[in-house]
């Protein structure tokens, strides 16, 4: 590593002196990403999908799944109703087939769609099984994969005119008679029970033929808040498409209690007793056990239009950013939210985990992007290292200083990796939010690794241990269902699939499920009925077979009055309850022509373009290598990013994905100079950050934070007002429940905008310390290191981040007047002021925080 100074700024130069291949498989495009590369990415990743597939039918069907180093079926655990992570998404369902309907017709198998449908039909009792199964993955996998089958079959081809190259998808959907939609809803009559509960907080699990008395007490006990809460979005689906509100009620009632019982600080916690009716724990974050509660939120807003659960979304998001995330801030190349508790947002912990990766895909959908590259960032890293993501991977350490960084308890949790998508899924949402080449890196690298370590003789067989490279002789429904066709759908670059087909699917408000179900909610979809436009452009509503639609008929024409008595009931307390405290307001005094803006109320009005410059010229361009923080997260993280035995050691051997030569070579052509194969980025910072709390905690969301501006109209004429104040600058009104992040400036230092702190500059900031008579000794020499009370004058604070809001490089937070605290002899008062309006803290003067007295 070389060392160099430009300017200001101090910069390490990564040289790339030399490159192994070891996984990446030759081929003739060397990172071209050309048509004919592309192509040839989409056809291997469709042979990858027909490999599981096949294996499936061959050794598996019409069991649940199919071992893949075995060449077994594989299916619930009949003797040991204990095995919980095998029996609750495996109930003698087919769920391979369940759960892949819609990837049959994305990877256009019509012959296979065609088989299975057929299967299907005649398998109207396929949910009489005496087996116990967990309602949250059945909803997500079984009941999802219906509904989005059906939604497929229905609501794609019924235009007159569609592209021939679906021709033959029309030919299956006229056949279809709405079948599906019969056994998603009766699989949702065997899971609703569930619901039913004295405390409306669902039982985790159930007996698909028995119901609920049929599960041991001691399984119901412990139920996950994605398990209780994301059932909402297919049951309310459900509910829409058949007509029976039943769905619909249970599942937002239950939404809603649990959000009515949000902490101070708009957290829930991960898990909860339903039976006791009370919460478990008092941790929060966005990983497993409460990952999808945050994605449904956002994705319900969507399909159902629902203004309510935005609310709940952005304010979540909103306390995950105050609390949760670390790093972020605009000179910051990586992000991570961490565990935190939900009364005082205290971190705990020192681990993400793999689910946590689906978050990048969520801040892409909520236009939020900045922040997704940089969570994103953070698992390509890991990536690079383990060419696999940990369940759960150790990014601090606090305690464990004294281990070396090849003992993997040090770095690793838990060490299994079982092809969960949630990486994958979040690179393909960056590329088409991006369009960066580098996306498609990623893609081909992975899928270089399913074809050489994943594969297995009968499917795909992800690591039992990341740290030795043992194998896992199961395939989880998810790698065909998600994994899979989320990397096929990353190389769909010219809309060829129909879900980015702009005819077919422009004008559907669609959203991938949790379990990457394309559903959506058309207005022209009726309770069970299935629309078809004639020759003549004229509708025809066909209803669905017998018997099952005189069930739904009787239904349809009560369901207005049905839906209208659930929602009245006095159950409606919980419901939709989105009461937030009242935030204050205070005047900035005498800046008439300012105004103030809430720093979170726009984040959500719009969606960031790419951060990247080089999209609007795209050509052999990637804007990866033009943005500077590219390797901030191995300097952050280095004590964490350690490569397994089993893999090669060299970081410059073609392992990292960023450093690929192919890659490198061309997407950097347009760098400045002859330096093409030199990479900079700012040294990392080395000044000291803390958190503090200033006040009581939780009343963080009654404080106002606002940023200033100038009004246009009058800033051009400001004769009368004489103000320090500039655009976008802060105003928090009290210094009291805040949570910030101080910066340590010192000497000699580099601090989080790149820049040498120097002596001189603390003294500009330190003034009353450098004027005071006692900086000098007895000899009139001046004392450097210490002030009047004995504390270091070399020394200064810096607030860099305010209630998860990031305070940019020149902006001042402003505040109104406070009373001053006088200190006891020899003592610095707790908070005080300079006699430039800069506030004190415990004798530090802070750099940005300024008191204005107007």
């Amino acid at each position: 590593m070389l060392h160099g100074k430009i300017g200001s700024n101090i910069y390490h130069l990564v040289l790339v002196l030399s490159f192994k291949v070891i996984v990446v498989l030759c081929t003739d495009f060397n990172s071209s990403f050309s048509p004919d590369h592309i192509q040839y990415l989409q056809l291997e990743t469709k042979k990858l999908f027909e490999h599981a597939w096949d294996s499936y039918i061959e050794y598996g069907f019409p069991a649940d799944e199919v071992r893949p180093i075995t060449c077994e079926p594989y299916g619930p655990d009949y003797n040991n109703v204990e095995d919980t992570v095998r029996n609750d998404a495996l109930g003698n369902v087919s769920s391979t087939v369940l759960d892949n309907l819609d990837s049959l017709v994305i990877f256009e198998e019509w012959d296979q769609l065609e088989a299975m449908l057929e299967y299907l039909k005649h398998k109207q009792d396929l949910f009489e099984q005496d087996t116990i199964v967990q309602i949250f993955e059945l909803s997500i996998r079984s009941l999802g994969g219906l509904l989005s089958a059906h939604l497929l079959l229905t609501d794609i081809t019924n235009k007159k005119y569609a592209p021939e190259k679906f021709t033959k998808l029309k030919e299956i959907s006229d056949k279809y008679d709405g079948f599906l939609l019969e056994l998603a809803y009766d699989l949702g009559l065997r899971l609703i029970p569930a619901y039913k509960t004295s405390s409306r907080v669902p039982v985790p699990r159930i007996n698909l033929a028995k119901g609920v008395l049929h599960v041991p007490a001691h399984l119901q006990r412990d139920a996950c808040t994605s398990g209780a809460t994301t059932p909402v979005l297919e049951f309310t689906l459900l509910s829409r498409l058949t007509g029976d509100p039943q769905f619909e009620h249970f599942s937002q009632m239950t939404f809603w209690k649990l959000w009515s019982s949000k902490s101070k600080l708009n957290f829930l916690p991960m898990t909860i007793d339903p039976i006791e009716n009370q919460w478990k724990d008092a941790i929060t974050g966005i990983g497993a056990s409460i990952d999808s509660f945050y994605e449904y939120a956002a994705k319900a807003s969507i399909i159902f239009n629902d203004d309510y659960m935005w609310s709940v979304f952005k304010t979540s998001y909103k306390a995950l950013l105050t609390h949760s995330a670390h790093g972020g801030g605009p000179n910051e190349g990586s992000m991570i939210f961490r565990n935190v508790g939900i009364h005082d947002g205290v971190i705990y912990g020192d681990w993400i985990d793999s689910l946590g990766a689906f978050w990048t895909g969520v801040q892409v959908l909520t236009g939020q992007l900045k922040d997704a590259v940089k969570t994103h960032m953070v698992y390509l890293k890991i990536w690079d290292y383990f060419e696999s993501i940990p369940e759960r991977w150790i990014f601090a350490h606090y305690t464990k200083q004294d281990k070396p960084a090849e003992d993997f308890s040090n770095i690793i949790a838990l060490e299994w990796y079982p092809l969960r998508p949630e990486f994958i899924e979040s690179t393909y949402y960056l590329y088409r939010a991006t369009k960066d080449p580098m996306y498609l890196q990623i893609g081909e690298r992975i899928l270089n690794v399913f074809k050489t370590r994943f594969k297995a003789k009968c499917g795909f067989s992800g690591l039992q241990d990341v740290r030795t490279g043992q194998r896992q002789n199961r395939m989880e429904t998810f790698v065909m269902g998600e994994t899979l066709k989320y990397l096929y759908l990353l190389f769909d670059v010219n809309d060829d699939i129909f879900l980015h087909n702009n005819y077919l699917m422009g004008s559907k408000n669609w959203v991938f499920s949790t379990e990457a179900h394309p559903l959506w909610l058309s207005k022209h979809i009726h309770p069970t009925h299935k629309v078809k436009f004639s020759d003549d452009d004229s509708k025809e509503v066909i209803s669905l077979r017998q018997p099952m639609f005189q069930q739904f008929l009787s239904i349809i024409h009560s369901y207005d009055s049905r839906r209208e008595n659930l929602f009245q009931s006095e159950e409606k307390l919980y419901y939709r309850n989105i009461t937030l405290p009242t935030v204050r307001h205070f005047k900035v005094p005498n800046l008439k022509s300012m105004y103030k803006k809430d720093p979170f109320k726009d984040r959500f009005n719009t969606c960031e373009i790419s951060p990247f410059k080089s999209n609007g010229n795209p050509f052999l361009k990637s804007g990866y290598y033009e943005w500077n923080r590219l390797f901030n997260a191995d300097f952050a993280f280095q004590d964490s990013l350690v490569r397994p035995d089993y893999l090669s050691k060299s970081h410059l051997d073609g392992s990292y994905i960023e450093l690929t030569k192919s890659f490198y070579d061309k997407y950097t052509m347009f760098s400045k100079g002859n330096n093409t194969f030199f990479l900079q980025c700012p040294v990392m910072s080395n000044t000291e950050k803390y958190e503090l709390f200033m006040g009581d905690i939780k009343g963080i969301n009654e404080i106002e934070v606002s940023r200033l501006y100038y009004k246009k109209q009058q800033a051009a004429n400001i004769t009368n007002e004489i103000s320090p104040v500039i655009d976008g600058d802060f105003w928090i009104p009290e210094i009291n429940a805040l949570r910030v992040i101080i910066e340590k400036l010192a000497d000699g230092k580099i601090d989080s905008y790149n820049q040498l702190i120097t002596h001189e500059y603390i003294r500009s900031i330190r003034i009353d310390d450098y004027d005071n008579e006692s900086t000098c000794d007895s000899k009139g020499n001046e004392q450097a290191n210490v002030g009047h009370s004995g504390r270091d004058i070399n020394i200064a604070l810096r607030l860099v981040k305010i209630n998860g809001v990031h305070v940019p490089a020149g902006s001042i937070v402003w505040t109104m007047p406070f009373e001053r605290h006088i200190p006891e002899p020899g003592k610095d008062s707790l908070i005080d002021i300079t006699s430039d309006n800069r506030v004190i803290l415990q004798g530090n003067v802070i750099e940005n925080l300024m008191v204005w007295y107007g």
